[in-house]
């Protein structure tokens, strides 16, 4: 029960990473709201979370709209947790990258956490925690990801920052995961012929020879918002199986 009595936000709950996240809080006694542009899987999660006990609500909020993060915010209390999780992919070349293409990327991946962390910012508790989603590529080229790259390149930027002028109060951290078998990278890749071994090839790239799975990423999550890393501030955590050494 490391965070009885807290209050956690968490943005793109409907994906793999979110939906574990949300249970892992509320389970370890958190009072969680989780906001995803997906409402019949927020919805579903709210049920399947209070049908055992757990303290969850789901909102839908489509965190690349700036009025419906305000609005949102405006509803909150207080934060003692805001996990900027919401991402999607992009995967283009640069000469192919169209302006909407780059403009939806950066503002849902870069935009929405700057967003909500500057909306709930009145409402942050004297010891929060901010995480932010980013990711390997980030400190690792990768062709054909220059808006995905520079969107959490710019992630873990914004948490330095961040972490500078909400010290001591709060504590903001980024994590950098690396390739994850989740559904998002199979969504992306439905349909093409070698999806199978690109993602094998995936993980066949970092030192561990195999992707990450989404509870790992969840389990540092659980660390950086917990009091168990109260002297961890300003860092981009990687947890890439080596990915990006």
């Amino acid at each position: 029960m490391r965070f009885e009595g807290k209050s956690a936000i968490v943005s793109g709950a409907a994906g793999d990473v979110g939906r574990l996240l949300c249970r892992a809080l509320a389970h370890e006694g958190a009072h969680v709201v989780g906001i995803d542009i997906a409402a019949t899987s927020g919805e579903e999660l709210e049920r399947d979370l209070r049908g055992v006990g757990l303290n969850f609500s789901f909102r839908m909020v489509d965190v690349a709209d700036p009025s419906a993060i305000t609005a949102f915010c405006d509803t909150v209390d207080s934060v003692d947790i805001l996990v900027n999780n919401a991402g999607i992919l992009g995967y283009w070349p640069l000469s192919e990258t169209s302006l909407a293409d780059w403009d939806r990327v950066l503002s849902i991946n870069l935009r929405s956490a700057f967003l909500m962390t500057k909306g709930v910012r009145p409402k942050l508790t004297e010891g929060s925690t901010i995480l932010n989603m980013s990711s390997s590529v980030a400190l690792r080229a990768s062709a054909n990801t220059a808006a995905y790259s520079a969107s959490k390149a710019g992630l873990i930027a914004f948490s330095k920052v961040a972490a500078v002028e909400l010290a001591p109060r709060t504590r903001v951290n980024a994590i950098c995961p690396g390739p994850l078998d989740t559904a998002m990278p199979r969504r992306f890749l439905q349909g093409h012929p070698h999806a199978e071994e690109i993602m094998r090839s995936m993980g066949e790239a970092t030192m561990l020879k195999r992707l990450g799975e989404a509870q790992e990423v969840v389990q540092l999550c659980l660390f950086l918002a917990s009091a168990e890393s109260g002297f961890i501030t300003g860092a981009a955590m990687t947890i890439d199986g080596g990915m990006s050494a």
